[in-house]
C-alpha cells in the first residue's frame, strides 16, 4: 500500500467522516452566507427590503410563506414573480499557526434563487388559495483544490426546491387563520481532495444525489387590532430530508488503491428546524408602516448526522458525527413610507448562530450576523407592481480554535482521530440584490 496514503489513511480514520457531515448541511440549507445556521430567506423583495419583516406585515402574495393565515386581508388577488442574485464569499486566515499568512477566499458564481406565488378567491370571498414554489437553498461554493481545508471541501453545487399549497380564511372582519403545505425536493454534486498520494490534487471523490421528498407545514394567525396595529404569527414545521442511494464516484486514484475507492451508494439524512415567529406592525397613517419581529429556531433538533454507506472498508466507514446545535433567535426592524405611486423601505436583522464551539465547518462557518437592508417599490397603475431590494449580510469574524475543535472532538487529539472542521479565522459577506414583480387582479 502507498506508504503516503497509509500515514494519512491513520490520521484521518474516517476519512469520509466530514465530507458526509457537509453533504447534508449544504444540500438542504445552503448557508451559509445568509443566514445563521443553514437557513436562508429570500422569499419576497418586499419583505427583502423591510429586513426580512413579513410575518406582521400587511399581506402580499409572498404571505404564503411568511404568514399564511394574512391572506384574507389582501385586496383582490396576486401572482407574482421574483428573483435574487446572490454574490457571496467567505475568507480563511490560518490564524492558529504562529506567523502563518496562509489565507483563501472562496470563488463561487453568483446564485439566483427565486420565488413563484399565485394567490386567489373569490370576490367578497372569506377565502383565499395559493399555490407557489421558492428555492430558499440553492448555490455553488469553491474553495479551490489549494487551501489547507481542501480535505473537506473543494468544491459544492446545489439545487433545493421547495413547493406549497395554502388555504386561508378570515374568521371575523379582524382575524383570520391559514395553513400551508409543504414538498421539498433536493440534489447535490460535491467534491474534495483525498489524502492518498503525494500529489494533494490528484485523487478526488465525486458525490452525485437527489434526496427523497420532504414534507411539511406551516400555519399563521394574524390580527388587525385596529387600523394601526397589526399582529401576526406563524409556525413552520421541522421538515426530515433524507437522502438515499446517492452517488460515490472517484477520479484518479493510483492503482494500488483501486480496491478500495470503488464506485459506492450513500445514504444519510438530516432535520430542517421549526421555526415560531411573531411579528407586530404600525401604521399611524396611510404613508407609513414601522414593525418589528422575533423568531425562535429549532435548532437543537440537530443534534447528529448519520451517514450510511452501501460498501465499508478502512476508508468509507459508516459514521455518526455529533453536531449539537442549540435553538437560536432572529430580531428584526423595519419600515415602509409610501409617496403616491412609490414605496421607500429599509431594514435591518440580527441572526444568532446555532454553532457551539468547535462545530464550525468550512461550508458553514458559521458567526453572528447583522444585516442591512433597502428597497423601492413602484405601483404601475392598478395591475402591476415592482418591487427591488438589496441585502448587505455579514457574519461576525470568528476563530475557531484547535482546542476548541478538540473539546468537540471534531479535530484529530491524543484520543480522537476525526478530522471534520478546519481550525482558523473565518469571515462571511454577501451581497444580495433582487427584483419581484407582481400582477393584480
Amino acid at each position: 500500500m502507498n506508504v503516503f496514503f497509509k500515514q494519512n489513511i491513520m490520521k484521518n480514520k474516517n476519512l469520509l467522516k466530514s465530507w458526509g457531515i457537509l453533504l447534508f448541511i449544504m444540500l438542504f440549507f445552503q448557508q451559509s452566507i445568509m443566514a445563521a445556521g443553514y437557513q436562508v430567506l429570500l422569499q419576497g423583495n418586499r419583505v427583502t427590503a423591510m429586513g426580512n419583516l413579513g410575518v406582521g406585515l400587511r399581506p402580499d402574495a409572498s404571505s404564503m410563506f411568511f404568514n399564511p393565515g394574512a391572506m384574507p386581508f389582501m385586496e383582490g388577488n396576486q401572482i407574482m414573480l421574483g428573483i435574487n442574485l446572490v454574490n457571496s464569499n467567505i475568507a480563511f486566515w490560518d490564524s492558529q499557526t504562529p506567523s502563518s499568512t496562509n489565507t483563501a477566499l472562496t470563488e463561487s458564481p453568483i446564485g439566483t434563487p427565486f420565488h413563484v406565488y399565485a394567490v386567489w378567491g373569490p370576490k367578497d370571498s372569506r377565502w383565499k388559495f395559493a399555490l407557489g414554489a421558492y428555492t430558499p437553498f440553492g448555490s455553488t461554493i469553491t474553495w479551490g483544490k489549494e487551501w489547507q481545508g481542501r480535505y473537506l471541501l473543494d468544491q459544492i453545487r446545489l439545487t433545493a426546491i421547495y413547493t406549497q399549497a395554502t388555504a386561508s380564511f378570515k374568521l371575523t372582519d379582524k382575524l383570520s387563520i391559514g395553513a400551508g403545505f409543504v414538498a421539498m425536493f433536493g440534489s447535490v454534486e460535491l467534491q474534495r481532495v483525498l489524502p492518498v498520494t503525494s500529489d494533494l490534487e490528484s485523487t478526488l471523490i465525486n458525490l452525485n444525489g437527489n434526496s427523497k421528498t420532504g414534507f411539511g407545514y406551516n400555519v399563521g394567525l394574524y390580527w388587525e387590532i385596529s387600523e394601526k396595529w397589526q399582529l401576526g404569527a406563524s409556525y413552520r414545521s421541522k421538515i426530515d430530508a433524507e437522502l438515499e442511494d446517492g452517488d460515490v464516484t472517484f477520479e484518479n486514484v493510483p492503482s494500488s488503491l483501486a480496491g478500495l475507492f470503488q464506485p459506492n451508494k450513500f445514504s444519510a439524512s438530516l432535520p430542517l428546524p421549526s421555526q415560531i415567529s411573531l411579528g407586530i406592525n404600525f401604521t399611524p397613517n396611510d404613508r407609513l408602516t414601522v414593525g418589528v419581529e422575533a423568531n425562535y429556531i429549532g435548532w437543537s433538533a440537530y443534534e447528529s448526522l448519520d451517514f450510511n454507506f452501501a460498501d465499508q472498508n478502512i476508508a468509507i466507514q459508516n459514521i455518526k458525527s455529533p453536531r449539537n446545535y442549540h435553538d437560536t433567535y432572529v430580531f428584526h426592524l423595519g419600515g415602509e413610507y409610501r409617496i403616491k405611486n412609490f414605496q421607500l423601505r429599509a431594514g435591518t436583522y440580527y441572526d444568532l448562530s446555532p454553532v457551539d464551539k468547535g462545530y464550525m465547518t468550512p461550508e458553514t462557518p458559521d458567526t453572528n450576523r447583522f444585516a442591512l437592508s433597502a428597497g423601492l417599490g413602484y405601483s404601475l397603475g392598478e395591475k402591476l407592481q415592482l418591487d427591488l431590494s438589496f441585502l448587505y449580510n455579514v457574519g461576525q469574524k470568528r476563530t475557531q480554535t484547535v482546542e476548541e475543535a478538540q473539546a468537540a472532538g471534531t479535530y484529530p487529539s491524543a484520543t480522537n482521530s476525526t478530522y471534520a472542521v478546519e481550525p482558523g479565522t473565518y469571515k462571511l459577506k454577501a451581497y444580495i440584490p433582487g427584483l419581484s414583480i407582481t400582477y393584480k387582479f
